[in-house]
C-alpha cells in the first residue's frame, strides 16, 4: 500500500467536514450580521509528471483564491451564510500533456448552521458553481457539490461529528464517516477532521502552531479539444478530478478581528490528475510548497 492510498483510507474514515468553506464563523450572539473574507495562494515546485510508466516532462502549479461572505444569525439556534468564490489552479506543463493550463471554479458557497437539541448542530454546505478549465463553456461545466455535518459537543474540550461529502462528478463521490476535535491538554487541541486533520498549538491569545495534513478532491469539465490537442481525442470535454495529498505545519497570528494572517510550508506527497470516465490518470512524484493566507470578519 502507498501512502497515497494510506491517506485516502484516512479520507474514507473520518468525516469530511468541509467541501472549502474554509473560512466560516457563526456570528456571535447580538450580531446579526458578519462580513467575512478569506484569501490565499500556493506555490508548488516543479516534480516529474507520469502517466503509468511513461514520463510526460515535469509539472509546476500555482493555486490562489478569494472567499467573500455575509453571515447572518437570523435566530438564536439559526445561521447561515451566502458567499461568493474564486479559486484558481495554474499549471505549468509541456506541450502534447493533457492537463489544462488552468482549472478553477467560480460560483457560491451557501451555508447554514442549525443548534439543535442535546448540544446537536446540524451543518450544511453547498457550492453550485462554475467548474472548468475556462477554455469554453457547457452545461456540462456546472457542478453542485455539497456536504452536510453533525456535530455532537459532548463538553467543552471535546466534539464528535460525522459527515458525508457528495461530488457525484468526481473520482469517489461519495465519501463520509466520523471525526473528532478534542482539546486534550491546556494549549493542545487534536483535530481529527477532514480534510485537514492536524494538532494544534496556542501559543498565545494570537498565535496558533500547527502541523498536519491535507487532502483536496475537486471535479472539472475540460474543454471540447483539449483531448485532440494533446493527442489523447479521448478525453474531450471530459470530467478531469484533481487531486491533492500534503503533509506540513504552519501558523495563523491574529492581529485584530479583521485581519488574520496565515503562512505554511511542506510537502506535497502527490498531485493526481484523473478523467474516470475513461480511466486515465497522471501522477507526479511530490514537491514541496509554501503558502500564505489572510482573512476576517468584521
Amino acid at each position: 500500500m502507498n501512502f497515497s492510498t494510506a491517506l485516502l483510507g484516512l479520507a474514507l474514515a473520518l468525516t469530511v467536514v468541509s467541501a472549502r468553506a474554509d473560512y466560516w464563523h457563526v456570528p456571535p450572539r447580538g450580531n446579526t450580521l458578519q462580513l467575512e473574507y478569506d484569501a490565499g495562494a500556493t506555490y508548488m515546485s516543479g516534480s516529474r509528471l507520469s502517466m503509468g510508466n511513461l514520463r510526460l516532462g515535469s509539472v509546476e502549479s500555482a493555486h490562489s483564491h478569494l472567499v467573500l461572505g455575509l453571515a447572518v444569525r437570523a435566530t438564536d439556534d439559526f445561521s447561515f451564510r451566502v458567499s461568493g468564490e474564486y479559486r484558481r489552479n495554474d499549471f505549468d506543463v509541456g506541450p502534447g500533456v493533457p492537463v489544462p493550463n488552468v482549472l478553477g471554479n467560480a460560483g457560491f458557497q451557501l451555508t447554514a448552521n442549525w443548534a439543535l437539541r442535546h448540544n446537536l448542530s446540524l451543518w450544511v454546505n453547498a457550492r453550485p458553481g462554475i467548474y472548468s478549465d475556462f477554455r469554453d463553456f457547457t452545461w456540462g461545466d456546472i457542478n453542485a457539490p455539497f456536504n452536510t455535518v453533525l456535530a455532537w459537543q459532548a463538553d467543552e474540550d471535546l466534539m464528535w461529528l460525522l459527515g458525508i461529502y457528495v461530488d457525484l462528478r468526481a473520482q469517489y463521490p461519495v465519501l463520509g464517516g466520523p471525526g473528532v476535535r478534542w482539546q486534550f491538554a491546556e494549549y493542545w487541541t487534536l483535530n481529527l477532521v477532514m480534510p485537514r486533520p492536524r494538532i494544534e498549538f496556542q501559543a498565545s491569545d494570537d498565535l496558533l502552531l500547527y502541523g498536519g495534513a491535507e487532502w483536496r478532491q475537486i471535479a472539472y469539465r475540460v474543454a471540447q479539444d483539449l483531448g485532440t490537442k494533446s493527442g489523447f481525442p479521448v478525453l474531450n470535454n471530459s470530467m478531469l478530478t484533481y487531486n491533492e495529498y500534503r503533509v506540513g505545519g504552519g501558523f495563523n497570528y491574529s492581529f485584530a478581528r479583521g485581519l488574520n494572517l496565515g503562512l505554511e510550508g511542506g510537502y506535497a506527497i502527490q498531485r493526481r490528475f484523473h478523467y474516470s470516465s475513461q480511466n486515465f490518470q497522471l501522477t507526479d512524484n511530490g514537491a514541496g510548497y509554501v503558502a500564505a493566507s489572510i482573512n476576517g470578519r468584521f
